[in-house]
Formats: C-alpha cells, sequence, structure tokens
C-alpha cells in the first residue's frame, strides 16, 4: 500500500500534483485513511500504530556506519613530514643493521625509537578523532529528535518524531518541518515552502486538488492536519538522505586560521631545519671528515635531527586541541540546556558583545495567566467581579460569548493545568474555564461534523508576528453548539450567518472596533472617542504593571465574500470589542541577575517584543535591562517603538543603537535591521528567535538562538544554538563557554610556542656552536608527543573560570572579519581600552 502512495516522479515543478491527483483521485480521503486502519477524526488506535509500523516501517532513516578507527589512524599517516621521517628512521634502522660497527653501537635504536614514538603520536590523534567523532555522532542525534502533535484514539497528542507511523492523522502548524509524506485532510488554506526539495520558491497552496505534501516541507502559513502515507526511508526525504553521501565535516573558521597558522610555523620549522642541516654538514667538513661510506651514517643522523625539528616546530596538537575544546564545550553546553549545531557558534559566543533577546518564554516563563479583565461599561475588574460572586449569579450573554471566543481556536489545548500548544490561548482556556466553567473540548466538538473536524470552520488566520491577531470563521448554520452556548450561538444567528472570534494587540484591535458589547445590558454600544480613550487609559494601566494586554473582539456577517483576500479585510474590520484583558507571564527567576553578571561581562542585551511600549519598558526594567532610575523624560533614550524606528535612517538608527536596550511592538524586519546595524557597528551580535518569520534575523546574527520549546523548526533550522529550556539563564552559560574555549586555545598556544621556539633554538644554536645538537632527535620527538597529546588534553579540557565573565569581550572577532586568531592569544583578558 506504502509503495503505490510515494512519489516517485522527480520534476520539479508542478505537474508532479497534476499527475498525482488524476492517478489517486477521486480516492477518499476518509476510504483511504480506513484502507490504512485509520480515521480523519479520531487517527488510529494503539492496536493500529504496532500493526502499520510492523507493516510500512518506523520514521528512521538508517544512520550510516561510522568511520573504522584503522581507517582513521590510517588516515594519520598521510602527513608528507611523517613519511618522510618513518623513510629516514627505516633508512636507519637498516643501517644499523646491516653495518657491523653500526650494530655493534646500538646503530638501529634511534631509528626504532623515533618509529615507536610516530605510531604512539598517530596513535593518541587517532584515539581522540575516533572520540570526538563518537560525539558528534550523539549530539546530532539529540538535534534531530523532537516531539509532534498527533491525533490517536480521538485524542490530540504528543509523541516523538520516530514514533509517527503510515495513518497517522498528524495536526500541522506555522513553522512547523513535516518529515514524513502525505496529504492534507483539512480544508483551511494551508502553504508549504517546498523549494528544499523541488526548487520551486513560490509558496505551495494546498486544497482539495493539490492535496500532497512532499516530506521535507516547511508551513509556511496556516495549520491543519494531513494523513501519513510514508515514513522513513520510504519518504521523498528518506530517499534523498539515503541517497547523499556521507557528510564531509568542515573546520570552524577559527580551526581553519589556526590550520593556516601551523602551516606559517611549519615553513618557519623548515628554514630552521634546513639551517641546521647546512650547519653540520659544515661543521662536518670543517672537521676534515670526508664523505665516504664509512661516514654516511652521520649524514643521515643529520637528517634525521632536520626533519625531527620540523615535526618538532610544527604544533600539530593546535588544531586538535581546538577540537578537543570544542567538542568538550559541546558537551558541556548540552548539559547547560544549549544545543550546538554548528561548531563555529561556540568560539563566537565567546566574542558576543549584544544579545538581541525575545521577551515571551526567554526572559520570562511563558506561563501565561489572565489576570485582568475589563469592559468601558464596567468600573471594577471583571475576574474579581465574576470570582465574587460567581456561585450565585449565572452566566450572561456577554460570558458566554467569551466562553465562544476562548474555546474556538484549536491550536491549543489542557492538561490539567499544563498548556500544550499556544501558551497565549491556552490563558484564555483557562480563563473561560476557572472562570465561567466552560469545557473548551464541548465547544469546539460542535465544529466536527459527520468525521470532518473543520466542517464549521469557513477561514482561520492564526496570529503571526506581522499580523499581531488571530481569527476563525465559522458558519453558525453548520457549528452545533453545547449547551453552554448555545443560546449565545442563537442569538448570535440572529445577527448573521457567520460569526469572526477574534483577539489580538490591544492597539491594532482598537482600531479595528466601532462598537463594543455592554457587559451589564447585553446590548451593543457605539464606541464612541471618550470610550476609546478611556480603553487607552486602560490599556496604559495594565502595562505599566508589566501586562500584556490584549482585546477579544468578535464581528457577525449575513454573507461572506468568496475572495480570501476580501473575505480577511471583510471578517477584520467593524469588530465588536469584547473585552480588554491582562496577562501576566511572570519573569523567570536568575534572569535580573543573569543581565547584571552580562553588564559586568562587557555584554549588552536589548529586549525585542511585541509587547506595546508601556509593557516593554516595565518588564525591561523588572529585568535590569533598563535602569530602573532612568525617568520618564529619559526613557525614549533605550527604548524605541518599532513604528518610530521603521521612519529612522540607517545612520539616526546607528545613533540610537548606542543607549538603545528594548524595542516594542517590534515586527521581525525590525530585529532583522537592527541585528544588521548593531554587526555593521562592530559588535558580535547573539540573536534569539522562535517564530518563522524571525529566520532572517538568526541567519544574519553572528550568534542565531532559537527556542526548544517555543520554536518553530524554520526557527531552528536557521539557528547556529538551540536553547533546549527557553531560558534566557542558559543564553549566559553559553557565553560562559564559548569565552572558555578561547582562553583554552591562548593557553595552549602560549604553551606550544614557548617550547617550540625554545627547542628550535637550542638545537640550532648548539649545532652552530658545538657542532651537535643538545637535543636528539628521539627527544625532540617525545618532548614533541607530550605537548601534542598531554597537553592538548589538559588544557582543551578546563572548565570556565569564575571570574571568566568578569572582563569584557575580546573585540573584533567575529569569523567572518577575524585576519587572524592570534588576537585571541594576546588580547585575553581584554582591557577596557580594547
Amino acid at each position: 500500500m506504502q509503495e503505490s502512495l510515494l512519489i516517485t516522479e522527480k520534476q520539479q515543478d508542478d505537474n508532479i500534483y497534476s499527475s498525482l491527483v488524476k492517478d489517486r483521485l477521486p480516492i477518499n480521503a476518509h476510504e483511504l485513511a480506513v484502507e490504512l486502519g485509520s480515521t480523519i477524526a479520531n487517527g488510529l488506535n494503539l492496536k493500529q500504530v504496532e500493526t502499520n509500523q510492523a507493516r510500512y516501517g518506523v520514521n528512521r532513516i538508517p544512520e550510516r556506519p561510522p568511520k573504522k578507527f584503522w581507517k582513521i589512524y590510517l588516515g594519520t599517516f598521510s602527513d608528507p613530514t611523517l613519511i618522510i621521517l618513518l623513510i629516514s628512521s627505516l633508512v636507519s634502522i637498516i643501517i644499523g643493521v646491516a653495518v657491523a660497527e653500526e650494530r655493534k653501537h646500538g646503530g638501529y635504536i634511534d631509528g626504532i625509537a623515533i618509529i615507536v614514538a610516530v605510531i604512539v603520536v598517530s596513535m593518541v590523534a587517532s584515539i581522540n578523532d575516533f572520540q570526538n567523532e563518537k560525539q558528534f555522532r550523539k549530539l546530532n542525534a539529540v538535534k534531530e529528535a523532537r516531539n509532534v502533535q498527533v491525533v490517536r484514539g480521538g485524542q490530540q497528542q504528543s509523541i516523538s518524531i520516530y514514533d509517527l507511523v503510515v495513518g497517522d492523522i498528524l495536526v500541522v502548524n506555522q513553522g512547523d518541518q513535516v518529515l514524513v509524506d502525505g496529504f492534507i485532510t483539512t480544508t483551511q488554506l494551508i502553504k508549504f515552502d517546498e523549494s528544499s526539495m523541488t526548487g520551486e520558491t513560490q509558496m505551495m497552496l494546498k486544497t482539495a486538488q493539490k492535496p500532497w505534501i512532499i516530506s521535507g516541507s516547511l508551513v509556511q502559513e496556516g495549520s491543519g492536519r494531513m494523513l501519513v502515507t510514508a515514513v522513513g526511508k520510504s519518504s521523498i526525504h528518506g530517499e534523498m538522505m539515503m541517497a547523499l553521501g556521507e557528510e564531509n565535516n568542515e573546520d570552524t573558521p577559527l580551526q581553519q586560521k589556526l590550520n593556516q597558522i601551523v602551516k606559517y610555523i611549519g615553513y618557519v620549522g623548515s628554514v630552521s631545519a634546513a639551517f641546521t642541516f647546512i650547519v653540520l654538514i659544515i661543521k662536518f667538513f670543517a672537521a676534515g671528515k670526508q664523505s665516504n661510506k664509512e661516514n654516511y651514517t652521520e649524514w643521515i643522523s643529520f637528517l634525521i635531527l632536520a626533519i625531527a625539528i620540523i615535526v618538532m616546530a610544527i604544533p600539530e596538537g593546535l588544531p586538535l586541541a581546538v577540537t578537543i575544546a570544542l567538542a568538550y564545550s559541546m558537551k558541556k553546553m548540552l548539559k547547560d540546556q544549549c544545543l550546538v549545531r554548528k561548531l563555529n557558534s561556540c568560539e563566537t559566543c565567546g566574542s558576543v558583545s549584544v544579545i538581541c533577546s525575545d521577551k515571551t518564554g526567554t526572559l520570562t516563563k511563558n506561563e501565561m495567566h489572565v489576570t485582568h479583565m475589563w469592559s468601558p461599561a464596567t468600573v471594577e475588574d471583571l475576574v474579581s467581579a465574576m470570582v465574587s460572586d460567581k456561585k450565585s449569579k449565572p452566566l450572561s450573554y456577554f460570558d458566554r460569548v467569551m466562553c465562544l471566543n476562548t474555546s474556538f481556536t484549536n491550536n491549543c489545548r489542557l492538561e490539567g493545568n499544563k498548556v500544550v500548544g499556544a501558551k497565549t490561548t491556552g490563558a484564555f482556556l483557562m480563563l473561560s474555564r476557572d472562570l465561567y466553567g466552560c469545557n473548551y473540548e464541548e465547544v469546539r466538538a460542535g465544529l466536527t461534523i459527520e468525521d470532518d473536524v473543520d466542517k464549521a470552520i469557513v477561514h482561520q488566520l492564526d496570529f503571526s508576528s506581522d499580523r499581531k491577531r488571530a481569527s476563525i470563521l465559522v458558519d453558525l448554520d453548520v457549528y452545533r453548539p453545547s449547551k453552554l452556548v448555545e443560546e449565545a450561538a442563537a442569538a448570535l444567528r440572529q445577527q448573521g450567518q457567520f460569526v469572526n472570534m477574534i483577539r489580538g494587540a490591544s492597539e491594532i484591535m482598537l482600531s479595528r472596533c466601532v462598537q463594543y458589547l455592554d457587559p451589564r445590558t447585553n446590548q451593543v454600544c457605539e464606541l464612541d472617542e471618550a470610550t476609546r480613550a478611556a480603553i487607552l487609559k486602560q490599556i496604559g494601566t495594565y502595562a505599566s504593571q508589566s501586562m500584556r494586554t490584549l482585546i477579544c473582539a468578535y464581528k457577525t456577517l449575513q454573507q461572506k465574500t468568496e475572495a480570501v483576500e476580501q473575505l480577511e479585510e471583510e471578517m477584520e474590520s467593524q469588530l465588536v470589542f469584547l473585552s480588554l484583558v491582562g496577562i501576566k507571564d511572570p519573569l523567570r527567576e536568575g534572569v535580573p541577575e543573569a543581565i547584571e553578571v552580562l553588564k559586568s561581562a562587557g555584554v549588552r542585551t536589548i529586549m525585542v517584543t511585541g509587547d506595546n511600549f508601556d509593557t516593554a519598558v516595565a518588564i525591561s526594567k523588572d529585568a535590569n535591562i533598563i535602569s530602573r532610575d532612568v525617568s520618564q523624560a529619559d526613557i525614549h533614550k533605550f527604548a524605541i517603538e518599532g513604528k518610530e524606528l521603521r521612519q529612522l535612517s540607517d545612520e539616526q538608527l546607528d545613533e540610537r543603537l548606542s543607549t538603545l536596550c528594548c524595542v516594542a511592538r517590534c515586527q521581525p524586519t525590525d530585529k532583522y535591521r537592527v541585528v544588521k546595524r548593531l554587526k555593521h557597528l562592530g559588535n558580535v551580535v547573539a540573536a534569539t528567535g522562535d517564530g518563522s518569520n524571525d529566520a532572517p534575523q538568526l541567519k544574519e546574527a553572528d550568534v542565531g538562538l532559537a527556542m526548544g520549546i517555543a520554536g518553530t523548526e524554520i526557527a531552528k533550522e536557521a539557528s547556529d544554538i538551540i536553547i533546549l529550556d527557553d531560558n534566557f539563564c542558559s543564553i549566559v552559560q553559553a557565553v560562559r563557554w564559548g569565552r572558555s574555549v578561547l582562553t583554552s586555545i591562548r593557553k595552549f598556544i602560549q604553551f606550544q610556542l614557548t617550547v617550540n621556539v625554545v627547542a628550535c633554538l637550542i638545537t640550532f644554536i648548539g649545532s652552530a656552536v658545538f657542532g651537535e645538537s643538545p637535543l636528539t632527535s628521539i627527544q625532540l620527538l617525545y618532548v614533541n608527543l607530550i605537548m601534542d597529546s598531554l597537553g592538548s588534553l589538559a588544557l582543551a579540557t578546563e572548565g570556565p573560570t569564575k571570574d571568566i565573565l568578569q572582563h569584557l569581550p575580546v573585540r573584533g572577532t567575529r569569523a567572518s572579519s577575524r585576519p587572524a586568531c592570534c588576537e585571541t592569544c594576546s588580547a585575553w583578558p581584554p582591557t577596557s581600552s580594547s
């Protein structure tokens, strides 16, 4: 069955869909689901999951076998220097054995000792490479693991992506990457980015005529459900991954620059070795010796000494130390909830001078609760009033409309007091449950008609950073209301066949409202200027208390426009105001202290948020981003609203960035511009993001930090590091480990160059003055062995010191612009003037 559903044609245009539609449709989605042991509404049951997994396979792509240790070991002998050294050693052994005089004095011992040294050096390097590759494979396995939402047994639940099977009903939301083949089963508008698989840059709208979804696609707009038809290596994405060759692990920028340094040092060592060899030859002839078969062993010893100097001079352990330091830091950072996706981000974190951080879930706990609700027709807070007399007072029409408004959106559910999905929606679900006793599942159940889960939904627009509002348009003639909201639905139906329930940012929503529903009389009243002023004043009151302010509203329509663009404007204008709500999202523990630590480390934090200006400023002060001593008159030096920022020229923005700490009502394009201008001013910038629209700023930043919990797959793919717990304090840990990498490398360079230079000088001067080197070739090689192995292991695995964040960051170490890494050695710890 699965093989017949696979997309096997390799065209990269729309014909792939038309041929499939012609061949497979009119296969009914419900019939196909039944054939796979599933249903569109309820999904698979537990027994069928096991059956389908055994029949169609698991959602895993077989791992490529790791590189064999013996292959890694043999690879170390590809170094030309080692090859020459081995050949010279073999010649020395042969002569030492074949010539009686040399054999008598043990002339072969030096050659054997050199070969042993080379074998040990190669063994140590191979063991480290093997362990590092093993560690990187483990980290990659963690990086690829994530949970997805499916419907099984009629319940939406979270499972590992590896547990997906053919026949599953997969819930997809904006920003998700779909790694299975299938086709959409919902009627809502949903657009996919399939460019990574087809090369087609235009977003693909999925409809009943073009329902097929290629694995590897990204959900750019909308949300819905899909029936899984192929998983693992049988999917298009799986086939492509299986066909790819082994991945090349490219060196990080720092490793590349260190390799250049190693090469230059090698040149110096070669010159030193050549001079030493020439001096010894001159001394040889100056002593009256003849170049004959009796003295040729001395020439070989001169050659071996010269080669030993080259081996000694080249700090082979330097790249090894960097690799060990990076691997060690990656492992430790994972324990600190930082999953490193790109190696170079480890080193770059140590040079970060500005962090552009989101607020929700990063600086705050992302535990949202509606604590206040207000209407212009009432003086008291509606939440407090309802709590005080909810036992004696029955639900009003206003209350029941609020239940509809809070319950319709289907991108979230509650598991007790745990929110699964959009946290803001979860706050409204808890409000209707705790305040009104509303069962949101019963309210939503009326949207499902005859196994069609969204039959009553006409159009749905999810919340986004650009729109800052979410809408759901419902056909009241199709909707089957529960008992709690039956009267409210009937009353709304008298006003129109369709009702749009909408929530969004307070100022944006208020500009779209023309009436309001009076909770006392249940009458719709005109929204005059005095009432607008009262609402704006209340918004300011909530915002000054660090609350996020949103407005709930609705609109009824007797008939709808068929054109989607016109329908969206029609359903979101001329709204009826329901209520203003204040949502509390407390700061995470330790955030104010962490920001103070970063300040002492010379790292500035800029909060970029979608909240209004007053809310953003209040939270910035609570988090110590803006000093509490800043007066209201001076606040605009440190905070700016997105609308004002967009009016500034680049030069004007550059001036503001010197003191800017907070950007309110920020859009993704604003974040991108702030990051870009900060980099233009010479800063090394880290930026956080969780939404699909944050991908450009994550790519632009020197270190892109995606959120592991709230982040979409698009944001994670664009990032360098994933913050697994969405906690700002984890970002501080990433900075600590980044600085630790730079410190470890600096120590190792100092250690290596000191010993190398001294050894080469002693060897050269001794040969020039005394006619022979004070250090034999064996001694040089074993000193080199200890430095390259034990030295790199010891210095590269040191953890960050307690005072590592008490210095300013190394300036100008951005990987793309750093001319060399020598400054890393000489500028740590840096002075304030650096």
